[in-house]
């Protein structure tokens, strides 16, 4: 038989025990991990109850070792931590999502204001940002006399928001020269309302006195190239806009000398304009330094 002592710390180490798994019985839906497999406490208890363990071997009952251990698993941490409002984790929802990879054209109040968002730094990923990389395209762009030069086409398929973009240097396509509208139903607009389809009166009372222009049916014909100290005259530094006029039909009996036709330049007040219905052709943005193409 063992001493007195060490009976004694036996049968307390048994009490102990029977203790904790009669608690664990009050939940039997809890789990303990014992050997790395989870089983029931309420099992764990119905089997150790159900058995008398040896005196010999009582002094190394493991069940109070394993109450001590009991763990969440894993997969039951990782769920809490996705349940829980207060986390500053990202979203699950959000895996995998690319950002800024097409960006949407930019949130302008006027998108299709001249210069608008455009300066002469800035190059075709820029306005890819800008009116979003789908509606840039890098290809020849048109030039006078029917030449062409490397630039880009914002909005290519569409006439409404097409326009034409030069550049200083073709290779690179670095140094904005100008930006060009030409498309009849076009968007496109100056900061002072001046659109493509204008009628001249309405040009002339925005620049609230007659200006001069080159005589129409040539390369450059139709360009306005003094506004004669108006309210429509550029500023000595930063961009210009540039404007083109073009007619309707000739007014009959009138010989072409009478009329503004021709390498010459002419008043926005000459007689025979109201006749010809002149109105605004094409617009342009040119930056300091273009090669007026």
């Amino acid at each position: 038989m063992p001493p007195r002592p060490l009976l004694s710390c036996m049968l307390a180490t048994y009490m102990i025990a029977t203790c904790m798994l009669t608690a664990c019985e009050r939940n039997a839906t809890d789990t303990a991990t014992i050997s790395g497999a989870p089983v029931s406490h309420a099992t764990a208890a119905t089997a150790t109850v159900n058995s008398t363990p040896a005196p010999a071997t009582a002094h190394s009952v493991a069940a109070p070792a394993a109450a001590s251990s009991v763990a969440i698993p894993a997969s039951a941490q990782t769920a809490q931590s996705a349940s829980d409002g207060d986390s500053d984790g990202p979203s699950a929802s959000l895996a995998g999502v690319a950002h800024d990879a097409d960006p949407d054209p930019a949130s302008l109040k006027d998108p299709y204001l001249l210069p608008g968002s455009i300066t002469a730094d800035t190059e075709p990923d820029g306005l890819r940002r800008i009116y979003g990389a789908a509606n840039v395209k890098e290809g020849e762009v048109p030039g006078a006399e029917g030449e062409s030069a490397q630039g880009v086409i914002l909005f290519p398929d569409d006439p409404k928001h097409r326009a034409y973009v030069y550049f200083q240097n073709e290779k690179t396509l670095t140094g904005i020269s100008m930006v060009r509208v030409t498309d009849e139903d076009s968007q496109w607009h100056g900061a002072q309302g001046i659109r493509i389809g204008m009628p001249l009166a309405d040009l002339v009372k925005l620049n609230g006195r007659p200006f001069k222009f080159s005589g129409f049916d040539w390369d450059y014909g139709g360009q306005v190239i003094d506004w004669l100290g108006g309210k429509l005259a550029p500023a000595k530094d930063g961009a210009t806009l540039r404007v083109i006029l073009t007619h309707g039909d000739q007014p009959k009996g009138v010989p072409t000398s009478k009329l503004p036709i021709g390498d010459g330049s002419f008043r926005s007040d000459h007689p025979q304009l109201a006749k010809m219905k002149a109105t605004v052709a094409e617009i342009s943005l040119d930056f300091p330094g273009h090669d007026n193409r």
